[in-house]
């Protein structure tokens, strides 16, 4: 949609504000809102001003004047607000040169889909996440001066198989034994097609939902692939979503990447391919049916591995999932020892 058309589609729907959604540098959405009359034509070219001192990652307060830009190729209506809301995802902005903010991950991400086009190699680079994650009906946790702890739970649990539930049901997947099991053991289903129905409704293509391996309610919906920026965005729309159907549902989601011992944590497997002219550059004749340019691009990753981990396992929970035994990746190349690269 064009500005214009934007406007046009917020007074269609009886919009009274309008919400811009952005991202912080470790990755969480961040949003603000205003009254629908503040949206004008011009602010998709001039942008609004706010304070972006306290947001993580980046400017000290003595440099932190920031302008937020309206995309209105995202214009969408929040299906979670109470009162009808124009969304928008917004880039941020320096001020005075009106040049991207360097650390801006939809910048980084549209600066990473310019050079792949700079070097004639490729016109698209295509990502299809597959975001796996725990819908659990209670998280606690604490941690003060007397003691520390984390507790999490699920009527689904492998671990409940004892409690009264008045009554206690059964139908609880055993450990490592939650991949495809059709209801009532899969209690999930109902409210994953939720969450995909919603998700259609923002403009995400959906190809399957289903339970995941682990017990305690892990799950995963995978959406069609698309385009680096584009899917970036989605990836956020597709956290958004299922965060906000499961609090009306009296449950919560996390995307934390081992939440349970002793069970498989959750992943994010992203399939990636490179096209020009509308056409997959990866397949060839060589090793697996693939190309040059694929095993290239496959070697890439692996030489720049242990780089790459600060960005795709950085926590101290991506470490705990990745151990023997769970499915998840734990050799970067078999028989060879990272000193010797």
């Amino acid at each position: 949609m064009t500005p214009k058309e934007v406007i046009e589609f917020a007074k269609k729907n009886n919009c009274v504000m309008f919400d811009l959604k952005f991202m912080d540098l470790p990755g969480m959405w961040q949003h603000f809102s205003f009254p629908m009359q503040e949206l004008k034509e011009d602010v998709f070219e001039n942008g609004l001003g706010f304070d972006g001192s306290s947001i993580r990652g980046w400017k000290a307060i003595n440099a932190s004047d920031m302008l937020v830009m309206p995309d209105a190729s995202t214009a969408m209506i929040d299906p979670f607000h109470k009162y009808p809301t124009l969304s928008m995802i917004a880039d941020i902005v320096e001020p005075i040169t009106k040049e991207p903010y360097e650390r801006d991950p939809r910048f980084i991400a549209k600066r990473a889909e310019k050079y792949l086009q700079s070097t004639g190699i490729g016109d698209t680079a295509y990502f299809g996440p597959e975001a796996e994650f725990f819908i659990f009906d209670d998280v606690r946790y604490n941690s003060a001066e007397g003691g520390c702890f984390y507790a999490v739970d699920s009527v689904e649990a492998a671990w409940n198989t004892g409690r009264d539930e008045k009554p206690n049901l059964g139908h609880k997947p055993r450990y490592k034994e939650g991949y495809f099991p059709a209801p009532p053991v899969d209690s999930l289903t109902d409210i994953r097609t939720e969450m995909v129905l919603e998700m259609q409704k923002c403009g995400i293509e959906i190809e399957a939902q289903h339970h995941e391996v682990a017990t305690a309610g892990q799950c995963e919906i995978d959406m069609r692939f698309d385009s680096l920026t584009r899917m970036a965005d989605k990836l956020m729309l597709f956290k958004y979503v299922i965060k906000n159907v499961a609090r009306r549902n009296n449950k919560t989601v996390t995307f934390m990447p081992k939440p349970i011992w002793n069970d498989n944590g959750s992943g994010m497997h992203v399939h990636q391919s490179i096209w020009k002219g509308g056409k997959p550059l990866f397949p060839g004749e060589k090793y697996g049916g693939l190309s040059d340019l694929a095993l290239h691009y496959i070697g890439g990753i692996l030489k720049h591995a242990r780089a790459l981990a600060a960005i795709v396992a950085p926590t101290t929970s991506s470490d705990k999932r990745l151990v023997p035994g769970f499915e998840a990746p734990v050799n970067r190349r078999p028989g060879r020892h990272p000193e010797q690269d």
